[in-house]
């Protein structure tokens, strides 16, 4: 199981890809929606009174602006998901969330030229709350920020009132608190829902292992084997490729299971399975095919060279001291050798490879038996 600073880690990982993942998608639609806006208010009719003709001009140029910035942004965040750093992705996003909130201030201090309200704050806030994934230590910070810039600005602006000065400013108080409140949501969701995959990620990973490994000896098993060798049959109908199967069987083991009980049993079964799988050749696989029968597919290996690694581990099992309960224990083992030729179907090579193990055992066992 990993550890929770690694699934945090990881988490973290995943929530800035995703944030970018985000920014990428929603910054052409800003950009749009600015431009749009930045249009509308050229096209309307010219003030006459000199505060709403700077107004007017200041929002064109702001709304044209931010357009421009957010296509740039569009640009460059298609750049970062194809090959920058999550460090480097980390700062981008750290520099579009300042845009975003920076261009809500100026344009809620150019609407306080004519009247007053915060709603493009509003929206910025929204924005960065709801579409970016922040850490609850890091929305603290951002909106921190953001209502300690929007107060200083406010601060300096010179208003008619101090009512709707204090009104401005309780009200960009709320709305950065309800900021703070939309990312802490917004994260615990993410969480929730990482969670949630990654649950399904081992639950699929635990049922894949269940069809396909054996639980006494953790070694695959025969449906593993049946799709492997399948492959290795379909490989060398192409190729021409050489390939064995060995078939194992540890002679007398009922004798094992009457002597020290079946929990021994199934401790020689493991302490066999591990002494076959740390001596067979790289690139072979074993498998336990059920009982005490154990198969290895050996690919880009001859008849003969298998006979000989069959021979080689048949010797090996005669000799190694198993212990049982702190029962010294020796055992052998009898092998079947065939190989496949691409003529037949996958099922025929262990019927041929099985024979052979039989003839290995008629003749009095702890031999190795070689098919034609």
């Amino acid at each position: 199981m990993r550890s929770a600073l690694a699934v945090e880690s990881e988490n973290y990982n995943d929530a800035v890809t995703a944030t970018l993942q985000r920014i990428f998608w929603t910054a052409p639609i800003l950009a749009a929606g600015n431009l749009l806006a930045s249009l509308a208010f050229w096209l309307q009719e010219e003030p006459v009174d000199a505060t709403e003709i700077l107004w007017r001009s200041l929002i064109v140029k702001v709304n044209l602006l931010v357009s421009m910035v957010s296509l740039i942004i569009f640009f460059v965040s298609w750049l970062m998901k194809r090959q920058s750093s999550i460090r480097v992705q980390r700062v981008f996003i750290y520099v579009v969330i300042a845009f975003v909130l920076s261009s809500g201030l100026c344009i809620t201090l150019i609407d306080h030229l004519v009247m007053p309200g915060i709603t493009p704050l509003v929206i910025s806030v929204t924005i960065v709350g709801t579409f970016y994934y922040l850490t609850p230590k890091q929305a603290i910070l951002v909106f921190l920020l953001s209502f300690a810039a929007f107060r200083t600005a406010f601060s300096v602006l010179e208003m008619s009132s101090a009512n709707l000065q204090s009104s401005a400013l309780v009200n960009g108080l709320v709305v950065n608190a309800m900021g703070l409140a939309l990312s802490w949501v917004n994260w615990q969701h993410f969480q929730r829902t990482k969670r949630q995959e990654r649950t399904i990620e081992e639950q699929q990973a635990s049922l894949r292992k269940m069809a396909y490994h054996d639980y006494l000896t953790q070694l695959p098993n025969r449906h593993f084997l049946d799709e492997l060798m399948q492959k290795e049959v379909d490989l060398v109908r192409r190729t021409g490729a050489n390939c064995c199967i060995i078939i194992c069987d540890i002679d007398h083991f009922k004798n094992v299971n009457d002597t020290y009980g079946h929990l021994a049993g199934d401790d020689l079964l493991r302490a066999f399975g591990q002494l076959l799988q740390e001596n067979i050749r790289s690139g072979s696989t074993l498998v336990r095919l059920g009982g005490e029968e154990f198969v290895i597919l050996a690919p880009n290996t001859s008849l003969k060279q298998g006979a000989i690694a069959a021979e080689r581990l048949r010797d090996l099992v005669e000799k190694h001291t198993f212990y049982l309960e702190q029962n010294a224990v020796k055992i052998t083992a009898s092998f079947g050798v065939a190989t496949l030729t691409g003529t037949e179907e996958a099922r025929d090579y262990y019927h041929r490879a099985d024979r052979a193990l039989y003839t290995a055992k008629n003749r009095g066992r702890n031999q190795v038996g070689v098919a034609s």
